[in-house]
C-alpha cells in the first residue's frame, strides 16, 4: 500500500509540474504541493504527541505528508487543466 501511495505521489508531482505552462506556475505548483506536504508533516507529528488517547496515533508524520502531497499535487493538475480550457 504505501507503494501506490508514494507511486501517486511521485506522478501527481511529475503531472503537476509538466502540465503547467510557463515557469510561474510549475513553482507555483511545486509551492503549493511542498507546502501542503509539509501541513502534512506538521499535523501527523501533533497527532503522535501529548498523553492519554491524544498520542495515540504514532508515526503518522510521514503518511500525512504524502497524503497531503497527493491531495495537492491531484488538486494542482486540475487547475492546469481549467486554465488550459480557459
Amino acid at each position: 500500500m504505501v507503494s501506490i501511495w508514494f507511486a501517486a505521489l511521485i506522478l501527481g508531482i511529475l503531472f503537476a509540474i509538466l502540465g503547467a505552462q510557463g515557469a510561474a506556475w510549475k513553482l507555483l505548483n511545486v509551492t503549493i504541493i511542498l507546502g501542503c506536504m509539509a501541513l502534512g508533516l506538521g499535523i501527523g507529528y501533533a497527532a503522535g504527541l501529548g498523553s492519554i488517547n491524544f498520542g495515540r496515533v504514532s508515526n503518522a508524520a510521514i503518511p500525512f505528508a504524502v497524503i497531503f502531497g497527493v491531495v495537492a499535487a491531484t488538486a494542482c493538475v486540475a487547475l492546469n487543466v481549467s486554465r488550459t480550457k480557459a
